[in-house]
């Protein structure tokens, strides 16, 4: 399949062209959007909410599951350290899966997410465990969530003595 005269069957070249378009698409919603450098973060994009950062993982496909009910697609969420590995909730904040072909996004909160192998959906099937977070943009503007603790970080301001005050602002 080619799009925009881009062979998108090139896993790579496809996850970066999502991760575009799923830019673009927040940035008409009015959000502030940040791409970590390199590819080593366990996700692909940062959005700033009133100053609270949300992390998204971005997945995409144009396949369609020929075993299933018609318009059934799923999209792999294969973790980037192997097969056998899958995301945890503490890897990003919300997943957006992107159906190429409907163009159509399902924006997930990680904690539904987290643990699944795949995501198998029917856009517009009623049953569809999924359809709840089709173009649910809404969710990303609600207030970023509570930071959920992530090996090998630590809350620098929990440390920070009780009687600690900041020093005062300098004016310019």
């Amino acid at each position: 399949m080619k799009t925009s005269g881009m062979d998108i069957r090139n896993h790579k070249k496809r996850g970066q062209w999502a991760e575009l378009r799923f830019m673009a698409k927040a940035t008409e919603l009015g959000f502030q959007v940040a791409k970590p450098l390199g590819d080593s973060a366990q996700y692909d994009v940062v959005l700033d909410v009133g100053g609270r950062f949300i992390s998204v993982q971005v997945k995409s496909t144009f396949h369609a599951v020929a075993d299933s009910s018609p318009g059934c697609f799923e999209a792999s969420l294969a973790h980037p350290s192997g097969p056998n590995r899958r995301y945890q909730q503490s890897d990003f904040d919300y997943l957006a899966v992107y159906y190429i072909p409907k163009d159509i996004w399902y924006i997930i909160p990680s904690a539904q997410a987290a643990g699944h192998a795949s995501i198998r959906a029917v856009p517009g099937d009623k049953h569809n465990q999924w359809e709840q977070y089709r173009e649910a943009w809404h969710l990303l503007q609600d207030r970023a969530p509570a930071p959920i603790s992530k090996r090998g970080c630590f809350d620098l301001y929990g440390i920070i003595e009780d009687d600690y005050s900041p020093p005062p602002r300098v004016r310019r």
